[in-house]
């Protein structure tokens, strides 16, 4: 008897680890048949994604979107930012994801003598029903530099007289160039007192060993329309828009030439192509400031271009000689390099 009650136990013991055994099993079953479950449905996703970017992807390179955007942003930049430029080099930055939002990073650089100089970069991106959006990301040397600056607006559009308090970063920016030797090269922008056309302002440039890379055009701001603005004494800062060197795209808005400097030779050329830029801006951009440079272009048609600045480069000694010309006024140094120059 004793021993039958032995037996039972046993049989017990054996089918508890029996079912212990088997209920392991079955745990380690389900979970290897959902991770495999995950895996797959994992796998579909991404199939499911790859058949939907190609196609995206292949549509929005062979339509010329992807040209567009990047053209959009470099016109952006290029017509507003004085004394700096965006690399055209390799096109096609642009891509899009899959909520169809498109992204681009372009390299930003000023011209310095013969240097294209690296000063950051552009980060630019635009939602499927969005309004562009963008930031210019500077590579700082000093704390608080300002890398940009608007032009003054000659007074005498403004219905004011000039003064010669408006002078001041002359004298200021002749201390500094007279600490510098000949073997140096920089960048210097400035504002006219007087409007004029770019072929006049280029007649007077002529003179000096310089290349004039942006002028900045004035568009009825202030006048005709508002937009932003500030002051300091007498003079009113606006952020106008800038004739740049001519620059030419294919049809699927990819860059194609470029002439550059400004000069007498192609000025029509460029104001031609400013003209078309900006018509194109307007009507391919959904950008901030839109409405203003639909106002601007109305303006410019009906009253031609006046320009009342200038971002050039050359020798230290010919951005020196500039400061003795009575008509321009508000200098800043863009920036200042070793030697890289060829003479006329």
């Amino acid at each position: 008897m004793k021993d039958d009650n032995v037996l039972e136990g046993w049989e017990e013991k054996d089918q508890a680890n029996l079912d212990k055994k088997s209920a392991r099993r079955m745990v380690w079953r389900t979970r290897l048949s959902i991770g495999f479950t995950v895996i797959r449905t994992i796998l579909l996703i991404f199939l499911i994604y790859i058949a939907y970017m190609i196609p995206v992807g292949m549509y929005y390179d062979m339509s010329g979107k992807q040209g567009e955007f990047d053209r959009i942003i470099t016109t952006l930049i290029e017509t507003r930012y004085p004394g700096v430029e965006v690399n055209h080099m390799f096109s096609n930055h642009a891509g899009i994801n899959s909520f169809l939002t498109q992204s681009t990073t372009l390299k930003l650089y000023r011209n310095v003598g013969e240097w294209d100089v690296v000063i950051g970069e552009v980060q630019a991106e635009k939602h499927l029903f969005g309004k562009v959006s963008y930031s210019l990301n500077f590579d700082e040397k000093y704390l608080n530099e300002n890398k940009v600056r608007n032009f003054a607006i000659p007074p005498k559009i403004l219905g004011r007289e000039s003064s010669n308090a408006e002078s001041g970063s002359k004298e200021h920016l002749r201390k500094q160039l007279t600490k510098i030797d000949d073997g140096h090269v920089a960048q210097a922008q400035f504002s006219v007192k007087t409007p004029m056309k770019s072929r006049a302002l280029l007649d007077k440039l002529e003179a000096y060993d310089i290349q004039v890379y942006r002028m900045p055009v004035y568009g009825g701001e202030l006048t005709e329309f508002e937009t932003s603005s500030h002051g300091s004494g007498q003079l009113t800062f606006v952020q106008s828009l800038l004739l740049r060197p001519q620059i030419t795209y294919d049809d699927k808005n990819r860059h194609s030439s470029s002439v550059s400097p400004l000069n007498k030779v192609t000025i029509e050329q460029s104001i031609d192509q400013f003209y078309e830029d900006i018509k194109w801006l307007t009507e391919n951009g959904n950008y901030s400031g839109k409405d203003i440079d639909q106002k601007r272009l109305k303006y410019l048609r009906e009253n031609g271009i006046k320009v009342y600045g200038a971002v050039v480069t050359g020798p230290i000694r010919e951005i020196e000689k500039l400061l003795d010309e009575e008509q321009f006024h508000q200098f800043y140094l863009g920036g200042v390099e070793v030697w890289n120059w060829y003479e006329n």
